[in-house]
């Protein structure tokens, strides 16, 4: 049996083109998977934008339609039939018209399309599917779908992000409303569709029968966040690839200590030789499986604290810099202390400093009374669960209206608190320890 190969790349400084590349470069060569003069649709999932439970990054999908750009394509499609919106009500506020105008990309609604009635390999509840044009006459089909926690599948990966491909023009906007047409709170007259609606005999049979039919040539797994599908997320700057959907989902499942041979919806893949779900059988290369897991189950109860590193990395150069100044003039660190430039040599020299012991003792000794003020309502407000919005308007309402901008920034510049970029709502993390000696300095 052959091995599939999945890549895993972190995406450091927002340099999302630069990690893009050599997420592809570990699969092996680009025109192997996107031949010159392909016709390529992108498939994002842009289920119901604007919404907190998690759509595909769109500087994501702009960097993908850049790289396809370069392979010189006969033609590319950014398709997507979402559900609770149109089409192209989503593409526009994930701003799709400028992407796809800068690249001579073309905005496909795959709910309007006319489907090609496609055979479906038996058991699997239906005897075809009826195809979206685009799909069916382009080459190469490249899934972008989110690191998020969904219903029983268990996450909205490569394979549930095709059922976007049951268009409403045949399946319903709402993918079970012809099953429900009789409700009028429910169904809209000319969205309710005439086939077996793509929830039905049940999702995990829809996954694997519209993946039988259709496959995909490359799955770019958007990990830059990580949510637990109801709202909540945590950066994570993660891309995962591979060839094979199956393969690549699997190994996505295991970073969040989920098997996916529990789930019916890969093991129903696995009965129809759709790919494989032992990760014995899949080559895992660049970042180490250990170095990118989270448990995205987490989230549900709020992350505040995370590993000292995780913080640090979070980080540009740039803000790194500026605690490496903060130790200089709190008189952290010795004068001697060398000025170091380099991200790599800033990282190993903080994370020595910060975790050294009593560090944090000594930090919160160097804050004013309402620095300390602000990292008690983080404390108590923060984490990934909070926003930055919150917290300002606390410490603001607490201190009658005292701008709250010096207290963040003395936090920042001491490592004491990082403040994190979610696109869902900005929020606070603190590195593991710094609540406990916040505590104990209010003990005393």
């Amino acid at each position: 049996m052959s091995t599939e190969r999945v890549s895993i790349v972190k995406v450091k400084e927002q340099r999302l083109d630069e990690a893009l590349g050599r997420l592809i470069a570990l699969l092996g060569d680009l025109t192997s998977i996107i031949p010159p003069n392909s016709r390529v649709l992108v498939k994002p999932n842009f289920v119901f934008p604007p919404t907190a439970a998690g759509i595909t990054h769109p500087e994501l999908v702009e960097s993908v339609v850049r790289l396809i750009a370069e392979t010189s394509p006969a033609g590319i499609l950014i398709g997507e039939g979402s559900a609770d919106v149109y089409t192209g009500q989503g593409f526009r506020f994930q701003g799709m018209d400028r992407i796809a105008v800068r690249y001579g990309a073309k905005l496909v609604d795959l709910n309007l399309e006319e489907g090609v009635k496609t055979s479906v390999p038996q058991g699997l509840g239906r005897d075809y599917i009826m195809v979206p044009r685009s799909v069916v006459d382009s080459d190469i089909l490249i899934s972008l779908p989110v690191f998020k926690l969904w219903g029983g599948s268990p996450l909205s990966l490569a394979l549930k992000n095709l059922i976007g491909l049951y268009g409403a023009n045949h399946y319903g906007h709402n993918k079970d409303s012809q099953q429900k047409a009789d409700d009028p709170r429910y169904a809209i007259p000319g969205d309710v569709g005439t086939e077996l609606g793509a929830h039905q005999p049940d999702v995990a049979t829809s996954i694997c029968a519209m993946n039988a039919v259709v496959p995909t040539h490359l799955s770019i797994i958007d990990a830059l966040e990580g949510g637990d599908g109801k709202g909540n997320w945590i950066r994570l700057d993660t891309l995962i690839a591979g060839t094979n959907p199956v393969a690549t989902d699997t190994v996505a499942c295991h970073l969040t200590d989920i098997t996916a041979a529990d789930h019916r919806a890969f093991t129903l893949c696995n009965e129809y030789d759709l790919g494989p779900i032992d990760m014995s059988q899949i080559e895992v290369v660049g970042e180490k499986i250990q170095n990118v897991t989270f448990d995205l189950e987490r989230l549900r109860t709020n992350v505040l604290e995370m590993p000292l590193a995780f913080c640090l990395e979070l980080l540009n150069t740039h803000e790194l810099l500026q605690i490496q100044r903060a130790l200089h003039v709190y008189e952290l660190v010795s004068e001697e202390t060398p000025i170091l430039e380099q991200r790599e040599a800033l990282l190993t020299f903080l994370t020595e400093v910060i975790s050294s012991p009593n560090y944090f003792t000594r930090a919160l000794e160097k804050c004013t009374d309402c620095a300390i003020d602000l990292l008690k309502i983080i404390t108590e407000k923060g984490g990934t669960s909070g926003s930055t919005t919150e917290v300002a308007a606390i410490f603001k309402q607490t201190h009658n209206g005292l701008y709250y901008h010096p207290s963040h920034r003395i936090l920042t510049r001491l490592g004491l608190a990082y403040l994190v970029d979610g696109t869902n709502r900005p929020y606070y993390l603190l590195a593991e320890g710094v609540s406990e000696s916040c505590k104990h300095l209010s003990s005393q």
